[in-house]
């Protein structure tokens, strides 16, 4: 399927099979030289998408091999490449919101899927007493994203190798009274990196290495970094208490690098009354739009209203967000 993804929306322009070798030929009738481009490709149920391309970009072999993978609920486990954790500065009630950034790696060979809930493909401790977690936009559907005791669980499908890498977004809120924080560390991790906002915070153990402040959007946070922490490490900190900000964590997608290891947070600000959703960057908007173009087309020609209602619902609301990345992707260029 050949998926073409403007700020107006996204619609598939073309599909066919591919012969017995696996050669596919696709054709755009027309190109909006605002678009976004990409191909995909449906093999034992799973769906595989190229890198989206700009009209500027765009030719006769841009998209032309897309790589599939046999499936297993078995193999090696998922790498943690990066573990991001932002802790905001404590509310009026005492409690604080986190936000967790994660970048997971397939090492294997086939792809990997969860025969169901209790046997997901990937699992991280997450700080005991924990509450709220919600699932930020990112790489994986929020429904493949689920709480299980103190570990935050994973059941989507992950294809293997560095170019697959998933991004898992997540909060959840540290409740009052908790003044010695621990954050688990129950698998090793390519870069631990955590952002507390709190001048007055005391690392009291762990694999981090205080790296001073960082500010980020006008806010204050204490750095602690580290490279390739072993399984077992738990960071450990101890936090002031003291209520510094009424800011309200507004969900957001970082832009960062898989290779340098860079979150750099693009926004965390106040939250007003009738102020802008989630922001995510144009790429994974995109092929979020065209799979879920994909999945409504596979109904046939009359899907029920049960089933148009809430693709509509969702396809707006992914459209509002790609509006919103393509106007500041512009902005910046």
């Amino acid at each position: 399927m050949l998926h073409e993804v403007t700020g107006a929306g996204g619609r598939v322009v073309d599909s066919v099979r591919t012969d017995a070798l696996g050669v596919y030929f696709l054709r755009s009738p027309q190109r909006d030289t605002t678009a976004v481009y990409l191909s995909s490709v449906s093999f034992r149920d799973i769906a595989y998408f190229s890198n989206p391309v700009s009209y500027a970009d765009f030719t006769s072999d841009t998209a032309s091999t897309l790589f599939v993978y046999d499936t297993s609920s078995v193999g090696p486990p998922l790498r943690v490449v990066e573990r991001h954790v932002v802790i905001r500065a404590p509310e009026a009630d005492g409690s604080r919101s986190a936000l967790e950034i994660l970048l997971l790696e397939n090492p294997g060979l086939r792809t990997r899927i969860a025969t169901d809930t209790a046997h997901p493909v990937w699992q991280g401790a997450i700080p005991r007493g924990v509450a709220n977690l919600e699932v930020g936009p990112g790489d994986i559907s929020s429904a493949s994203v689920y709480r299980r005791g103190d570990y935050v669980a994973l059941v989507a499908a992950v294809p293997p190798g560095p170019a697959n890498r998933k991004r898992v977004v997540f909060g959840y809120i540290i409740p009052k009274g908790i003044r010695n924080l621990i954050v688990p560390v129950d698998q090793p991790l390519g870069r631990f990196q955590v952002l507390i906002e709190d001048p007055a915070v005391e690392m009291l153990g762990g694999p981090l290495s205080a790296e001073g402040p960082e500010f980020m959007e006008d806010v204050r946070f204490m750095r602690f970094d580290a490279i390739d922490v072993p399984g077992g490490a738990d960071a450990s900190f101890r936090l002031s208490g003291r209520s510094m900000s009424l800011r309200v964590l507004l969900w957001i997608i970082l832009a960062m690098s898989a290779l340098a290891m860079a979150a750099v947070f693009t926004v965390w600000v106040r939250r007003l009354p009738g102020a802008a959703g989630h922001a995510s960057d144009s790429n994974t908007l995109a092929a979020q739009i065209a799979a879920l173009d994909e999945g409504f087309a596979a109904k046939g020609a009359s899907p029920s209203d049960v089933e148009r209602v809430p693709y509509e619902q969702e396809r707006n609301l992914l459209k509002t967000k790609l509006t919103d990345a393509l106007a500041r992707r512009d902005i910046k260029s």
